[in-house]
């Protein structure tokens, strides 16, 4: 069967239409042959063949009509996946901006901590006492800050 998709499918057309008009045109043959006495003779074969033929006709339709069904739906779902593939290739842009900006932020706030440690170190005594300011900053630099985005995290499904 797979030998018929190295066929074109206006071929395979043809063939069934031409089963299916020589099965009825030997049909509508075998009930007029019965007025022509020599050719009598061959009718009930002539009748069985056509039948055959325009059955198999009729059956082979059936199968092309299928296949053609078939072959729509997968290139339905090959432009659904084309037109998730690209995107995705945008989502993931997106998201790389995002994080790129987060990172600019997150280095941005060590600089500025970093130089607010190098002011206070003064004030941080020898005693290993540690002032009020320091904890302050240490404080701040602990502060967490939501980005303008929110991305969600992916939801994965048990594998049970």
């Amino acid at each position: 069967m797979w030998l018929l998709h190295l066929l074109p499918d206006s071929f395979i057309l043809l063939i069934v239409y031409v089963l299916m008009g020589l099965g009825a045109l030997g049909i509508l043959l075998g009930f007029f042959i019965r007025f022509i006495p020599w050719i009598n003779v061959y009718r009930t074969p002539i009748q069985i063949v056509s039948t055959v033929l325009f059955c198999s006709g009729v059956y082979w339709y059936g199968g092309y009509t299928t296949e053609m069904i078939w072959r729509e739906q997968v290139a339905a779902l090959e432009q659904q996946v084309a037109d998730s593939e690209k995107k995705s290739v945008e989502t993931n842009t997106v998201i790389k901006k995002v994080y790129i900006d987060r990172i600019k932020v997150v280095k941005q706030d060590v600089v500025v901590v970093q130089e607010k440690i190098r002011e206070v170190q003064k004030i941080i005594d020898q005693d290993c006492r540690v002032a009020p300011e320091a904890i302050n900053l240490l404080n701040e630099a602990a502060k967490s800050r939501k980005s303008t985005v929110e991305v969600q995290p992916l939801k994965r499904e048990d594998p049970q």
